[in-house]
Formats: structure tokens, sequence, C-alpha cells
């Protein structure tokens, strides 16, 4: 049975789409294209910092700098309050709206650096063995306030759909950390060259997005009403953000701490690598797809549209990658990073779960905070937390970090049903028609690759020649599947998407709605 809002977001076209909706469906394929790109561009330089930087440190730096962060990242998320998600939301960048949480923003970012170096020698005190444990977290801290201040014009510029010039900034700061990180390792400043990657690539950002690109306006004020509003919005949204940081670092804290800096190490680096995909494709539709939900959030057929082949890119790109990067994890380990990571192979393939449903889960969150529920995700992520945090314990004492790399996946699965449930209230989707086929590609490329070549192949390293062919059986097994069942649905989407990109010479503009309550 349905009723009347019942919509099928794969049928072809925007035959019968409002002006606006039109519009803003133009200004996402281009945004996504230009965001996608710079993030092809970024993704390959950040692969290549990341294997010069495992052929020129050791384990133990890495260990060092993952157990900073978690430090570093937790004072981050405390003094955030999940304002430039209500400015997100609210679609103002002038009045008392923005005046005030431009206020708001950068007393918590100056106050946290205060409390923050204030309170880190008692932190280190837990930590007698890693002896450069407290000016690394201070000096992390300092430069990732000055991120936390770029993130006003950030947002300002995701709300105006400036994605070209987010995707310059975010190509400036990934060629300043490939050159900064690597050479400093070579030369041996070992932990301080993690830090100075960091360093190198919050500052291009600044000076970027406060010099020539500001979208922002540097406005101090007070509005009473404007503060309450941002301050009621910004509770739930903090609490699902501290939620989600245990989400994200308690499973560093814990292997760091129970297991070890070489142990975190390794298990740093297999997760850093499981991001890669979050980094090409998720956090490029993410950025352009946020502001459109909020922009579509009261037209339900448009939103779910948008909603459905968003997610449904992100199931096939993700099945697509990660299978390819499971089938030669241990050649890719051994001949690219070097022996002495092998121990990370079966946590980098348990991790290749989480590459698939990291994505789902982040779409979905930014989809709730955009229809201005922050409460629901807080409510999923609390739900997560209540499952990790004993399931990491477990997972550390009983298999190590391969443990640990298992249960962030349940996590993942978790969330997403939860999220997507609450999704269900406002946009419409089938679970068959986004997953059903790509999961039975992924299905049949791994049964012909176990049959063909035998499981040892996916646990030791093989000849480069034998890694080829299994990536190359993989993806001809899986495209070949997909695209025999899907042929008429790809022909389409790609048809829709040609059509908006080749008939809009410029995104129209944007109307700003000016502190009104949406």
């Amino acid at each position: 049975m349905s009723d009347s809002r019942t919509v099928h977001p794969s049928s072809s076209g925007d035959e019968g789409a409002p002006p606006a909706a039109s519009g803003i469906t133009r200004q996402m394929v281009r945004g996504s294209a230009v965001i996608m790109v710079a993030s092809g561009v970024t993704i390959v330089l950040g692969f290549v910092r990341s294997v010069l930087l495992a052929r020129f440190l050791l384990p133990e730096h890495f260990g060092v700098v993952g157990l900073a962060m978690v430090f570093v990242i937790l004072g981050n998320r405390l003094r955030s309050f999940g304002l430039t998600s209500a400015l997100l939301h609210k679609q103002t960048d002038s009045g008392p709206y923005y005046t005030t949480f431009f206020t708001l923003h950068t007393v918590m970012v100056v106050g946290g650096v205060v409390l923050f170096v204030a309170l880190t020698p008692l932190v280190v005190n837990f930590y007698p063995g890693v002896d450069v444990l407290a000016p690394v977290m201070v000096v992390l801290f300092v430069v990732t306030s000055v991120g936390a201040l770029n993130r006003i014009q950030e947002t300002v510029l995701r709300m105006h759909f400036r994605f070209d010039r987010l995707a310059w900034v975010n190509i400036a700061s990934a060629v300043a950390m490939t050159v900064v990180a690597p050479y400093l390792a070579w030369r041996g400043w070992g932990v301080w060259s993690l830090v100075a990657q960091e360093a190198a690539g919050i500052l291009t950002r600044a000076v970027l997005l406060w010099g020539p690109w500001r979208a922002g306006a540097v406005r101090f004020g007070w509005e009473p009403t404007a503060a309450r509003w941002l301050v009621r919005f910004g509770l739930a949204n903090w609490v699902s953000i501290n939620t989600n940081y245990l989400l994200e670092r308690f499973d560093d804290f814990w292997v760091g701490t129970a297991l070890g800096s070489t142990a975190l190490g390794f298990y740093n680096r297999a997760y850093e690598f499981a991001r890669y995909p979050r980094r090409l494709v998720a956090t490029s539709l993410v950025t352009v797809m946020t502001p459109v939900f909020a922009r579509l959030q009261h037209d339900r057929q448009h939103l779910s549209r948008a909603f459905f082949r968003v997610v449904s890119l992100l199931i096939r790109v993700g099945l697509l990658v990660s299978g390819s990067i499971l089938v030669v994890t241990p050649e890719f380990v051994y001949y690219v990073l070097g022996d002495r990571w092998l121990p990370m192979v079966f946590t980098l393939q348990l991790m290749t779960i989480y590459m698939v449903l990291d994505p789902l889960l982040i779409l979905g969150n930014n989809l709730l905070l955009a229809l201005g529920i922050p409460e629901a995700v807080a409510r999923a992520r609390l739900l997560q937390l209540v499952f990790f945090v004993p399931g990491v314990i477990l997972g550390a004492r009983f298999a190590g970090i391969h443990g640990v790399a298992l249960v962030a996946d349940g996590m993942l699965l978790l969330g997403i049903g939860v999220v997507y449930r609450y999704a269900r209230r406002h946009v419409t989707y089938s679970l068959w028609r986004m997953m059903g086929w790509p999961l039975f590609a992924v299905a049949g490329a791994m049964a012909v690759l176990l049959l063909g070549f035998g499981p040892q192949t996916l646990q030791s390293p093989q000849p480069p020649l034998i890694a080829l062919v299994k990536w190359g059986v993989y993806v001809l097994v899986f495209g070949g599947i997909l695209g025999t069942a899907e042929r008429r649905e790809l022909v389409r989407m790609v048809t829709q998407f040609y059509r908006l990109w080749r008939t809009t010479s410029a995104p129209p503009a944007v109307e700003v709605n000016n502190g009104v309550n949406t």
C-alpha cells in the first residue's frame, strides 16, 4: 500500500520540479563535480604522503601523535557546541544570529585554548613513559584552534554553494602538508613532522579563508534571543558531537592505553587508510548535500530524490573501492609500506567494512542535522556508545587491534540502522533499490576470487602480477554483475546529471534567509 506522499526517487528526470528545486539540483551536480575533482587530487597527495611517512617513521611515532589527538580532539569537541551546524540550518550570514554566532564561537575557541593548556599537565601524568606528549598536545591544540576559526568561513562558503573556493582551499592545504611533513620526516624530525603536517594544512587554509576568499564578515555582536536559540540548538548537537568523539576516538584511547603506542601505531595507520574513501567521495558529497538538504527540507519529494541518489552512489562506489582494497591488502602493505607494517594486514581488511559504512552514516547524520533535528542524531550516537565502549574493551582484551576493528564495524552498522529509521519520517526510499544488487555483486566477485585463487591469497603477500590479476577479477565481476542488473538505471542517472551539467552555465543566485527561523 502507498499513500499520496510516496515517491519514487529513482524515477527519471526532474519533470515538474519547481524552479528552486531544479536550480538546487543543478548546484548540487556542479558542486559535487568540483569537490570530487578536488578530492581526487587531495586523496592522491594524501596517499603519497601517508606512504612516505610510513617509510620514514616508526609505528610508535604515529602512536604518540594518535594518543595526543585523542585529547586534542576531545578539547575541540567540548568547546565547539555545534554552533556551525546551527548557523547552516539558519541559512544566514548577517544580522543578529550571525553576529551572535561569531561572538560565541570565537569566545569558546579562545577560552578552550586557555583551559586546555592549564589541564595538560594533569593528563600527561597518566603517561609517564611518553616524554613528548605534553608539548605535542599543546602545539596541536593551538593549531587546531585556528582550524576551529576557519570553520566560520567554511560554513558561509557552503551556505552560498561556493564549492569552487572550498575545492581550491582543500588542494592548497593538501599540497602544503605533502611538502612539509615528508621532508621533515626524512630529515629526522620524528613525531614533530606529524605535528608539522597538521600545522601546514590548517595554516594554509587560514591564509586563504581569512584572506582573499573570505566569505563571512568579522562582526561581533550579541542578541539574547539569537543566543538562546543557538545554545538550545547547540546543546542537542553538542551531546551528539561529543558522543561521536567517543565513538571515533575511544578505540585510539583504549588501544594506546591498554596495548601501547606501537599497537596504536598499527591501528592508527589501518584506520587512516580506511578513511580514504570518505575523503574521496563522502566528504565531497556531504559538503555539497548538507546545505542542499537544508534548502529542500520542506519539499519531501525532491529531498527524497536527492537523498536516494547520493546514498545509492555511496554504496556502489564504496563497495567497489573497499572490495578492491581488501583483495590486495597484503601486497599493498608489504610492497608499498614495508614488511614492518604486516601486523596490520588483517586489521585493514576488517576496516574495509568501515569504508563502506562510514560515509553512509555521515550522510544520514547530516541529513537529520540539516532538517533541524540534532536530538535524533544524539540519540543514535548514545546507543552506539553503549555498544562501542564495552565492545572495544572486550575486543582489545580477547583479539587485540583486530577485535577493536570488528567492534568499530558493528558500531557503524548499529548507527546506520537507527539514523535511517529516523530518516524515513522525512524521506522515502527503498532499501533494495539502494543496496540489493551491489551486495549481490560483491558476493559474486568474492566467491569467484575464493574459488579461483584460494583463501591464502587474501592472507599473505603474493607476487605483484597475482595482486593485479586479483584486483582485475574483482572489478570485472563486480562491475559485470552490477552493470547487467542496473544498466538502464545507470544510463538514466548519468544522462540526468549530464543534462543538468550541460544546461547550466553558472550556479543561480542564492537568496539568504537573514535570521528567519525556518
